[in-house]
């Protein structure tokens, strides 16, 4: 199980990163679904059904939170590029010939 949340936690970073939350609302629907339809068949036991569903969907939130928080701080610590006096180039003027020395002669 602690795969299963494993993948789970780092599939919600990927969906928060690309998708709104009404993604996260489906994904975690459907695995709640899947929990309950495993239970109702008989594959695995009603409990461990319930407790794999909550875990995987608690921690495809933790993803999309922590998702969340990342693009935050990649909105909010951008910093200005300084331009210092040094590295600023005047802009060259004249046309064609504007770079070649002329003889003095």
């Amino acid at each position: 199980m602690s795969i299963a949340a494993s993948l789970a936690l780092l599939f919600g970073i990927v969906i928060g990163l690309r998708f709104n939350v009404r993604a996260l609302f489906g994904l975690c629907l459907m695995v709640l679904m899947t929990g309950v339809a495993a239970a109702l068949v008989g594959v695995i036991a009603v409990g461990d059904a319930a407790l794999f569903a909550i875990s995987t969907t608690v921690a495809l939130q933790v993803g999309y939170f922590v998702a969340v928080v990342i693009g935050a701080m990649q909105l909010t610590d951008i910093p200005e590029p300084q331009v210092s006096a040094e590295t600023r180039e005047l802009p060259r003027l004249g046309g064609k010939g504007a770079g070649r020395q002329r003889s003095l002669g």
